[in-house]
């Protein structure tokens, strides 16, 4: 029988479990770029722990700084992730351990070549142009070869706006703002690193809504004329505030009664651009009118009675004269809707007066406070005061 000795059965045992450990990369000629990352990696079997070294020389002795790679996830396990930060060539060994406390090593090259010069470039986008007044539009910068921190310059006709990222929003806009974007690269080797974006030269469209209105448009007291002065619309809508509306750019309205009305004008464009005017208006029908000549003797009425016609009188007072200056008649009674309330039958003290011309005066004041001019006499001309 022939013994073997424990420390020989161990290496026995290690001969026997044989560790594979193949580097899914090929050991020689791994070619990187700096400042890229790249990936170590072995072919896993269960049970095995992996242990990563990477050095700087070939004799395995020195371990290369931070300014040269960065582990990015650690040194264990069977695929590590690397960043080659510096040009030159690296040795790596990777120890495997698997449960019987046997090791393999494996040993592979790394070949880091300095980058191409890199060219950075930016443009800009805005998400909407033209836009309404006081929209928000949002610009945002497409870039390459930026490097891992770049820097962002917004600017506005010339001045620093915003902030350092690569999107910017404004809702201050105002009709042909320009907007660009300066970007500096940190990305080694960028030449030139800073570069300049075209400009985006913004269209912004406003509405202002306004009009005029104008009373009884061709003598019609129960008519209004309402003048569109809008401006930036092509589209409009009107509300006069007595149940009807119109979509036409100046239209007349009717109003049938006394009352205050609210008037509003919705004027907008064809991309929505909106803007509303309103005005408060006060209606209230008045007028006076005198006859110059009836017929007493007459049973047609009211041709028979000499009575003023009026309407949203406040004071009213209207008096008959013979020729010789003699009071015939007075009154100065109005009714709920301020008409006159009372007409001249053409007698005084009961007796009907001679057929001939008689003078009359009129004083007389509208519920807006607005005096009555008198009647027209034809030459252009209020008078009070008739014969």
């Amino acid at each position: 029988m022939r013994l073997v000795s424990a420390h020989k059965r161990f290496w026995l045992a290690c001969i026997l479990a044989i560790l594979t450990v193949e580097t899914t990369t090929a050991q020689t000629g791994i070619v990187v770029l700096e400042g890229a990352i790249h990936s170590l990696g072995v072919i896993e079997v269960p049970g095995e722990i992996y242990e990563w070294t990477v050095y700087s020389d070939y004799t395995l002795t020195t371990e290369p700084g931070s300014d040269e790679i960065v582990y990015l996830n650690g040194r264990t396990g069977p695929s590590i992730d690397i960043l080659w930060k510096k040009s030159g060539t690296y040795y790596f060994t990777v120890i495997a351990t698997n449960m019987m406390g046997c090791m393999n090593l494996k040993v592979g090259l790394v070949n880091v070549n300095e980058a191409a010069m890199l060219i950075p470039s930016i443009n800009i986008e805005v998400d909407k142009n033209p836009i309404c007044a006081g929209t928000l539009a949002t610009f945002t910068a497409r870039v390459t070869n930026a490097g891992t921190d770049p820097v962002f310059i917004w600017t506005k006709n010339g001045i620093h706006v915003g902030s350092n990222s690569r999107v910017y929003s404004d809702n201050t806009l105002v009709d042909n703002d320009v907007v660009s974007c300066r970007m500096t690269s940190n990305a080694k080797n960028a030449t030139p690193a800073t570069v300049q974006s075209g400009n985006i030269i913004m269209r912004v469209l406003s509405v202002s809504a306004a009009f005029t209105v104008s009373e009884h448009p061709g003598n019609m007291s129960w008519k209004v004329s309402l003048t569109n002065k809008s401006t930036g619309a092509n589209y409009y809508y009107w509300d006069f505030g007595n149940g009807f509306t119109s979509n036409e750019e100046n239209p007349v309205v009717t109003y049938y009664q006394d009352g205050q009305y609210i008037i509003q004008l919705v004027s907008y464009n064809s991309l929505g651009c909106i803007d509303t005017a309103r005005y408060k208006y006060d209606l209230m029908f008045k007028g006076l009118f005198i006859p110059n000549a009836f017929a007493p003797t007459t049973d047609v009425y009211p041709a028979n009675l000499f009575k003023p016609v009026g309407r949203n009188l406040k004071h009213f007072r209207i008096e008959v004269y013979d020729n010789w200056g003699h009071l015939l008649w007075e009154s100065s009674a109005l009714d709920e809707q301020g008409r006159p309330a009372e007409g001249w039958d053409g007698t005084c003290n009961g007796a009907l007066m001679p057929q001939g011309t008689y003078m009359w005066k009129v004083d007389a004041q509208f519920n807006d406070n607005t005096i009555w001019l008198g009647s027209d006499i034809g030459k252009g001309k209020g008078k009070k005061w008739v014969r």
